[in-house]
C-alpha cells in the first residue's frame, strides 16, 4: 500500500454546505473529500467533528480537537441532495495549485483507492444482498451487495475523468483504472494548474474538484459497504472483518 499522505487541520474546519431544502450534504475544505450528511444544517454542523476525527484515523494522523467549525459557502440545488447528488464547486476547488498541494491530492487518491479495493477484497460475501438497500436513485438501482458497490465505484471513475474532458477508457482493475485517470488529471495540470473550469451537464468542474469527488465517492460508498460488513458481523455470518476506512465506531450511532 501507497504511503499514507499527510495532511494537517488548522485551527478551523471550513464547511461548504450544499442544500435542496430536503436534506444538507456538507464538505469539510481542509480535508479533500471528507463529508457529512443532514435533514438539517444544524444536523450536518453537527457531524464534523466525527468525520475530521475518522479522515485523520484513517491517515494515521494525530487527532486535532482545538477547533472551531465555520460554514464559509453554502450553495442552493435543485439536485437529490437527500440522496447524495452533489454539484457544488468549493471555492476552494476554483484555486491555483502549487505542485505540493497537487501531488498531496493525487496521493490522496491513491490513497483512497487503495482503501476502498482493500475494504472489497477482503471481503468474503460479496454477492450478499443488503434487501434495505434495494431502492431507486438518482443514477438507477441503488447497488445492494459488496460487489455491486465495488463495480460502480470502479466504473465512475471514468465517469470523473470525463468532467475534464477526457473519454479515453481502457480495461483493467479498479487500481490501474485508478492510475490510468491520475495520469491523464497529471497531464492536465501541467498545462494549466487548475486555471481551466469546465461546464458539462450544467455542473462547473476543475481538476481540483474532480480529485476531491474521486476521495468523497471512495468514502460515501466506502461507508456502505462498511454497513453491509457490520450487519453480516452482526446476524453471525461473518466473526468479523478489515475496517479500512475506521467507519464502524459511527453505526451505533447515525450516519
Amino acid at each position: 500500500m501507497s504511503k499514507r499522505p499527510q495532511i494537517k487541520l488548522t485551527d478551523v474546519a471550513s464547511l461548504a454546505l450544499e442544500t435542496n431544502g430536503k436534506g444538507y450534504l456538507g464538505f469539510i475544505v481542509e480535508l479533500p473529500g471528507a463529508f457529512v450528511r443532514g435533514r438539517t444544517e444544524e444536523e450536518a454542523v453537527a457531524k464534523v467533528h466525527r468525520e475530521v476525527g475518522l479522515y485523520l484515523k484513517w491517515l494515521g494522523v494525530e487527532q486535532r480537537y482545538d477547533y472551531k467549525v465555520q460554514v464559509v459557502q453554502e450553495h442552493k440545488s435543485t439536485l437529490t441532495v437527500e440522496d447524495a447528488d452533489s454539484e457544488i464547486l468549493l471555492q476552494a476547488d476554483q484555486e491555483m495549485l502549487s505542485d505540493r498541494e497537487f501531488q498531496n491530492l493525487l496521493d490522496l487518491v491513491r490513497f483512497s483507492g487503495e482503501t476502498f479495493t482493500q475494504l472489497y477484497a477482503n471481503a468474503r460475501f460479496k454477492g450478499w444482498v443488503d434487501e434495505s438497500r434495494i431502492r431507486k436513485t438518482f443514477y438507477g438501482d441503488n447497488p445492494a451487495t459488496l460487489r455491486a458497490i465495488f463495480r460502480h465505484v470502479k466504473r465512475c471513475q471514468y465517469y470523473y475523468l470525463s468532467r475534464m474532458k477526457i473519454s479515453e477508457q481502457t480495461e483493467d482493475d479498479f487500481m490501474t483504472i485508478r492510475g490510468f485517470c491520475l495520469a491523464k488529471l497529471e497531464s492536465i495540470y501541467r498545462e494549466n494548474y487548475n486555471a481551466l473550469e469546465y461546464e458539462i451537464d450544467n455542473e462547473r468542474w476543475t481538476l481540483k474538484k474532480v480529485l476531491r469527488r474521486f476521495i468523497w465517492h471512495d468514502r460515501i460508498h466506502g461507508k456502505a459497504m462498511t454497513r453491509i460488513l457490520e450487519k453480516q458481523r452482526l446476524l453471525g455470518l461473518i466473526d468479523e472483518y478489515r475496517d479500512t476506512f475506521h467507519f464502524r465506531e459511527t453505526f451505533s450511532r447515525d450516519s
